[in-house]
C-alpha cells in the first residue's frame, strides 16, 4: 500500500449591480436583488458600518462597508462584497461569510481526469458463480502496485455490464487507482452485496485516521497571539512564525475551554460536553508570512477567541491516498432487509465511505437496498462527489441512526457533494459532529425525506448549502436529543435553498445564514427557542445564482466554473433535471 504525503492543489453600487449578470460568466441569469426580510420573531444581527482598517486586516476578501449592505452581495465589476456581521452576544461588526470555494477535488476548479486519459489496466466480465469478491479485489490490488503516472494515476479496473456479487468489503488502500463500470443504471455494472457484517460496507476507500491531524517532526507548535480571530479571517497572528515556510501544510486548532461550554458560552456542559472533545484542528496552508502574521489559502470556519480558550498552529504532516476515483457503478445492498424499525443493522449498511483520501472522485453512481449512502470521514479532504444517486433506502423508515444520504463527519473538509439525488432518506445532506469545513452541497434534490437536513449534532462549522431542495432543512440547538446533541451546527449557509420548512437559530458568539431562502420558517423543536439567525432575501432567489461557483470564479476566473459545471448548471438551477432522471 502506497500512502502519499498530502499537498493541497456593494460599496454604494446601484441596485441594479447586484442584479446584473457576470460579466464574463453570461451563462449565469439575472435574478432579484437581496433584500433584508425582517419575520416578526426573527433576531438579526446588525450589520456593520465602516470599520477601522485594523479591524478587517485580518481579511483578504473585499469588504462592503455600506450601512446597509448584504452579507454578500455582487459589486459593480461582477465580484462579490462582503459585510461584517456581528456574532450573536456581540454589537460589533467584525466577522464576514467565508469563502467556500475550495471546496472539490485539487481545491476547486479543476476538471476531473477525463476517462480516456486513464488506462485501463484489468478488465472483469460478470461472473457465473455466487462470489465475485476474490477476483474484483485482485484486479484492485494489482493495479495498486504499479507505478504512478505523472498525475498520481496507476490505472483503471474496468467492471463490464452486468452483475456482481460480493461477499466482503471492497477496500481501496491505495494512491491511483480507479474502479468503473459501464454505467450506474439498472442496465449498467451493478455490484450486488451480501456482506454480513455489523454496518457492513460495500465499497471502502482509504483508512482510518484520527481526528487530529498528524504533526510534522518538527511541528513548531506556537499559540495564536489575537484577542479575536474572526469568522472569514485569512491572516492569524501567533507567537512565532519561525520556521514556518510557505506551503506549509498546517493544522489551526480550536481549543475551548469551560467558560465557553459553560452559562457564559454555548452552555452545552450540561450536555457532557468537554473541552478536551471540542478541540477542532482546521487544515490550511501557509501562501505567506510577514513577521509573526501568516496568511492562509483558506478562511477560518469557526472564531477564535482567547476568553473561551483561544488556539494555536502547528505544521502537519499527514499521510493519505490521493487520485482515487469510482465511477459508472451501481452499489445494491440486499433488497430483503427489512424497513421497519429495529431492522437489525447487520449487512450492507453502508454503500461507499472514504477516509484518509484526498484529490479523489466518485461520478455517476447510483446506490440501492442500504442505510447510509455517501460518507466521507476523518481525512476526507478535496474529494468531489458528483452525479450520484441514492434510492429504494433499507432499514428503520424513521429510527434514529438510520438512512444518511450525504454525509460528512470526522474531520472531513474540502469535500464538494454536487448535482445529487435521493428518494426516500431521512437526512439527506447531514453534517455529523464536530466537522470543522469547508463542506459544500450544490444542486442537490431530495424527494420524499422524512427527517431533516443540516448539521445533526455536535458543533459542525462551516456547511454551504447552495440550491438544495427538500423537506426541512435546520441548523439548532438539539439541546438533550440523542446522547446530547447540543448545537449542531455554527456558520451553516443556506444559499438559494428551497425546503418546505426552515430552522435558522443563531448559536451564543457565532452564526449561521439563509440567504434567497423558498420555505417556511418554523420554531425550533427543542424548546425553549433560541434567537434567529441572519436571514436575508426570504422568498427570492438572489444573485448570484450559486454562492459557491461566483466565489469559485471571483478567486480563478470563469474557466474555473465551466471545468466543473455542466452547461445546464450554468444556465440556471437542474432540479427538474434532477428529478426526470431519478438517480438512473
Amino acid at each position: 500500500m502506497e500512502i502519499s504525503k498530502f499537498k493541497t492543489p456593494c460599496s454604494g453600487e446601484a441596485l441594479c449591480a447586484l442584479v446584473a449578470r457576470m460579466p464574463s460568466l453570461p451563462a449565469f441569469p439575472t435574478v432579484l436583488a437581496l433584500t433584508l426580510v425582517a419575520l416578526p420573531f426573527c433576531v438579526f444581527s446588525t450589520l456593520s458600518a465602516a470599520a477601522p482598517a485594523s479591524e478587517t486586516s485580518a481579511f483578504t476578501h473585499p469588504i462592503n462597508s455600506a450601512q446597509d449592505a448584504p452579507l454578500v452581495g455582487l459589486g459593480s465589476d461582477g465580484t462579490l462584497r462582503y459585510a461584517l456581521y456581528a456574532e450573536r452576544g456581540s454589537d460589533h461588526a467584525r466577522n464576514i461569510v467565508p469563502d467556500f470555494s475550495r471546496a472539490g477535488y485539487q481545491g476547486g476548479g479543476v476538471s476531473l481526469p477525463t476517462r480516456p486519459s486513464i488506462p485501463v489496466i484489468k478488465v472483469l466480465e460478470p461472473g457465473t458463480g455466487s462470489d465475485d469478491y476474490p477476483r474484483i479485489q485482485a484486479a484492485i490490488d494489482a493495479v495498486a502496485i504499479r507505478a504512478t503516472d505523472s498525475r498520481g494515476l496507476r490505472g483503471a479496473v474496468l467492471l463490464r455490464r452486468g452483475h456482481y456479487r460480493l461477499s466482503r468489503t471492497l477496500t481501496i488502500r491505495a494512491s491511483g487507482v480507479v474502479l468503473r463500470g459501464e454505467g450506474r443504471g439498472a442496465d449498467g455494472t451493478v455490484i450486488r452485496s451480501d456482506v454480513s457484517d455489523k454496518q457492513g460496507k460495500i465499497l471502502d476507500v482509504g483508512t482510518s485516521e484520527s481526528a487530529v491531524p498528524r504533526a510534522a517532526p518538527d511541528a513548531r507548535r506556537t499559540a495564536i497571539n489575537m484577542e479575536y480571530v474572526p469568522v472569514g479571517a485569512m491572516r492569524i497572528t501567533v507567537t512565532s512564525a519561525a520556521g514556518y515556510r510557505l506551503g506549509d501544510t498546517v493544522s489551526i486548532v480550536r481549543e475551548p475551554n469551560a467558560r465557553w461550554l459553560g452559562p457564559e458560552g454555548i452552555d452545552t456542559a450540561r450536555y457532557r460536553w468537554t473541552p478536551s472533545d471540542y478541540a477542532v484542528y482546521s487544515e490550511r496552508v501557509v501562501t505567506a508570512i510577514d513577521q509573526d502574521t501568516i496568511t492562509l489559502d483558506t478562511p477560518i470556519m469557526d472564531a477564535i477567541e482567547t476568553r473561551f480558550g483561544g488556539g494555536s498552529v502547528y505544521r502537519t504532516d499527514p499521510m493519505r491516498i490521493s487520485q482515487v476515483g469510482i465511477e459508472d457503478l451501481r452499489l445494491e445492498g440486499n433488497p430483503e432487509t427489512g424497513t421497519a424499525n429495529g431492522t437489525a443493522d447487520s449487512g450492507p449498511f453502508t454503500a461507499l465511505r472514504l477516509g484518509a483520501t484526498y484529490n479523489s472522485w466518485v461520478r455517476d453512481v447510483t446506490v440501492r437496498y442500504v442505510s447510509h449512502g455517501f460518507v466521507t470521514r476523518n481525512g476526507a479532504r478535496f474529494n468531489t462527489l458528483q452525479d450520484i444517486a441514492y434510492l429504494d433506502p433499507r432499514y428503520g423508515e424513521t429510527q434514529g441512526a438510520r438512512r444518511y444520504v450525504f454525509l460528512y463527519e470526522g474531520n472531513a473538509a474540502f469535500n464538494l457533494t454536487q448535482r445529487c439525488y435521493n428518494q426516500g432518506g431521512r437526512h439527506t445532506f447531514v453534517i455529523g459532529a464536530r466537522v470543522p469545513g469547508p463542506n459544500v452541497f450544490l444542486d442537490c434534490l431530495a424527494v420524499g425525506d422524512s427527517n431533516d437536513s443540516g448539521p445533526h449534532h455536535r458543533w459542525s462549522t462551516g456547511t454551504l448549502y447552495d440550491n438544495t431542495k427538500g423537506y426541512m432543512l435546520r441548523a439548532q440547538n438539539r439541546r438533550y436529543s440523542g446522547t446530547g446533541h447540543g448545537w449542531a451546527g455554527a456558520q451553516q449557509m443556506f444559499w438559494n435553498t428551497e425546503h418546505d420548512t426552515y430552522v435558522v437559530q443563531a448559536p451564543p458568539f457565532a452564526m449561521n445564514w439563509s440567504v434567497g431562502q423558498v420555505g417556511t420558517i418554523a420554531p425550533g423543536k427543542f424548546p425553549p427557542e433560541e434567537p434567529a439567525g441572519i436571514v436575508q432575501s426570504m422568498g427570492q432567489v438572489v444573485a448570484p445564482r450559486s454562492l459557491y461557483l461566483q466565489q469559485l470564479r471571483d478567486r480563478l476566473g470563469a474557466q474555473a466554473v465551466i471545468n466543473v459545471t455542466t452547461e445546464a448548471q450554468r444556465d440556471g438551477r437542474i432540479w427538474d433535471s434532477l428529478s426526470a432522471r431519478a438517480g438512473e
